[in-house]
């Protein structure tokens, strides 16, 4: 979903639960506030994954006496909520899976004053188990190449996460591009431009996406109508029938730092350390990747039974915002799979005056957001179905695609 959907319709309560879209996109409100602080809990802003750390940190909070709150959301969500400064008060700590994109947002990276990293796990690619026969994969051998072409010959289709708002995408994004353009350093400009073509073909075999890591693989533990994710490993292989596969060409990997946030005071971050030293400690290292499949950044703690201990080459992230934001542009304006999104609108008696008002502005602003070659259609609503209405954000001529939907939202 998109940002300004979240932040307009969700205040207007029009959305109150996870969706998944026509698409194959599966979303989930914004975080609502947090608890008001308390002396010995810490209010954590973490990637949606870490839900499966709750044992865990049950046993930290044994052990330093700080209980850990976490409010789960999308990496690249999350980072816009620093820069913006709407942690600030909010949070004490974020615990995302990398904060690579932090650091190319000064205006983010000036609000954490400390990043412990915790434990790691690398990009990878869920298949199930009947597909990979069928493929006649070699999983120690599989190369994103390899991906590309099941994909090209209509073999293989896959979920993975938006890479504008999630780093295991983000960080999908990069690994793939880096593959295909050959390039034996950080992405430049000039790779992205070679790996386009390539790209374009790729993306063809996405038929499901999210917000999040963790939301994804919801999505399609209920859905299932995909051979493969592209996701975490850890995530992965938390997924029964799925055979896990880092492509031999290389991947990016989440460190998973706790973060201490600079708008608190040093008792608080002094609690963020202590929880951040337990973490580390080698007996919840042994639990951390026995529990989650994550594995542990104590060289003395051998990774849980099952993780691969294969060398990869490991891919660095791009060295410039410039970079990582033309790769998000294409992303979103010509390699993914375009969106059809359909809105079903309450338009009853019940929404005369104030609501029915919110309603047409919340659609108005929702119009800023939508992408190149995205079909919206507009379903208004009383007693029954009084229109249809579908509209396509053309690349040659996107403002009347936008102005449509303007006026049939004024209607």
């Amino acid at each position: 979903m998109r940002r300004v959907l979240a932040g307009c319709l969700a205040a207007l309560a029009l959305l109150t639960s996870c969706t998944t879209r026509e698409d194959g996109t599966a979303g989930a409100p914004a975080p609502g506030a947090p608890a008001t602080a308390e002396p010995g809990t810490l209010r954590v802003l973490a990637s949606s994954e870490l839900s499966d750390m709750a044992p865990v940190l049950e046993r930290v909070r044994e052990d330093t006496g700080v209980t850990v709150r976490l409010t789960p959301i999308g990496t690249l969500d999350a980072v816009d909520l620093l820069a913006r400064g709407a942690t600030d008060g909010t949070y004490d700590a974020v615990w995302l899976s990398s904060n690579d994109s932090l650091r190319l947002r000064p205006e983010a990276g000036k609000r954490i004053v400390s990043e412990t990293p915790v434990m790691t796990s690398p990009v990878a690619i869920g298949v199930k188990d009947a597909t990979v026969r069928a493929l006649g994969w070699r999983p120690r051998e599989v190369t994103w190449s390899d991906v590309e072409r099941a994909v090209a010959e209509g073999r293989l289709t896959y979920g993975m996460t938006d890479p504008a708002r999630s780093h295991s995408g983000f960080a999908t994004l990069v690994s793939v591009a880096s593959a295909l353009s050959g390039a034996q350093s950080a992405l430049t400009d000039a790779d992205v431009a070679k790996a386009t073509p390539r790209l374009k073909e790729f993306f063809t075999g996405q038929k499901l996406t999210s917000g999040s890591s963790g939301w994804l693989a919801s999505a399609y533990e209920r859905r299932g109508n995909v051979d493969a994710l592209l996701n975490y490993e850890s995530v992965l292989k938390g997924i029964d029938g799925l055979t896990v596969i880092r492509p031999a060409d290389g991947v990016l990997t989440a460190d998973y730092p706790l973060s201490s946030l600079a708008s608190t005071d040093a008792a608080t971050r002094e609690d963020v350390r202590r929880v951040a030293d337990a973490l580390r400690t080698p007996e919840i290292q042994r639990e951390i990747t026995r529990v989650t499949h994550r594995r542990p950044v104590d060289a003395s703690v051998p990774p849980a039974p099952g993780l691969d201990t294969g060398r990869r080459r490991e891919l660095p992230s791009p060295g410039s915002r410039s970079v990582a934001d033309g790769l998000l542009d294409a992303y979103e304006n010509d390699l993914r799979r375009p969106s059809r999104t359909v809105y079903v609108l309450d338009t009853s008696g019940s929404m005369e005056g104030g609501r029915l008002k919110r309603l047409k502005q919340a659609l108005t602003a929702l119009t800023g957001d939508f992408r190149d070659r995205e079909e919206v259609t507009l379903m208004p609503f009383g007693s029954e179905v009084k229109r249809v209405t579908t509209h396509v954000v053309d690349p040659a001529d996107p403002q009347a695609g936008l102005d449509g939907i303007r006026r049939d939202t004024e209607r």
